[in-house]
């Protein structure tokens, strides 16, 4: 038994030190930039702005929320999305999380889950806040998404304030009953709004990441969204971070 602990555990370990490839080109016309929100949140993160920005022309925003640290980072994230966003031609923001927020690997106790949880929430929309403030942001085309356990801050976030995001897209994202017990009764509400969620999983991941997205998307059934707004997919591959084609699925839902 405590063999089979120790190489279970030896497995973890070597995943989480072998990380996920950064596979997208870093060839871009601009480098990214580090910042920190100004106020009392103060949170960090990157941020990249296209080459052809103009602040006479509203511009997308996409803010994606990395997973579990080392295996998936904030440094990461911003090097995987910046050449589809100067290609594209919209701005991406990544704020750096918290730890037990974060954590899709090692169980955390719910007390610390939802302290950090809120604390990103934070974080979150003081990033959404000052780079629109700084940029012009069509506000109408917000994405959220967020890759492995990114999935935990944002299911919270991005259904706490639907209002600030147009759509949800979940890549091979964790999830677990904690956070939806907290939005019961925001989602309960009769003006909520119920905007597009998205969340695809490679068929050759683990079979407890597969049952984690099911779970989502069932609930999001049960809470009253339907099939033009909610769409759960098991794609080609493993545990990728597959920003081309959250951008693809984010298209059919933009407001042009």
């Amino acid at each position: 038994m405590k063999r089979c602990l120790l190489l279970g555990f030896c497995a973890i370990l070597v995943g989480v030190l072998s990380g996920c490839p950064i596979t997208a080109s870093q060839d871009t016309p601009v480098g990214h930039t580090t910042e920190k929100t100004l106020g009392d949140v103060g949170a960090k993160y990157y941020l990249y702005v296209p080459s052809t920005y103009s602040s006479d022309k509203p511009i997308p925003l996409v803010i994606t929320l990395h997973g579990t640290n080392p295996y998936d980072t904030a440094w990461a994230q911003i090097r995987q999305w910046k050449a589809l966003a100067e290609e594209k031609e919209f701005i991406v923001a990544v704020p750096l999380l918290s730890i037990f927020s974060t954590e899709g690997l090692l169980p955390v106790h719910r007390k610390y889950r939802m302290r950090d949880l809120k604390e990103d929430d934070k974080r979150i929309l003081a990033v959404r806040k000052e780079v629109c403030e700084k940029y012009n942001i069509d506000k109408r085309n917000i994405l959220l998404t967020g890759f492995s356990a990114g999935g935990y801050p944002m299911y919270y976030t991005g259904l706490s304030h639907p209002e600030k995001f147009s759509m949800l897209v979940g890549r091979s994202c964790n999830s677990e009953p904690l956070i939806f017990e907290q939005l019961e009764d925001i989602v309960a509400a009769k003006d909520y709004k119920r905007i597009p969620v998205w969340i695809f999983v490679g068929k050759d991941e683990p079979g407890w990441f597969r049952s984690q997205t099911w779970k989502a998307y069932e609930w999001l059934i049960r809470h009253g969204w339907e099939e033009k707004n909610c769409r759960m997919k098991h794609v080609d591959g493993g545990h990728l971070r597959r920003v081309r084609r959250t951008y693809d699925n984010w298209g059919r839902h933009r407001v042009k």
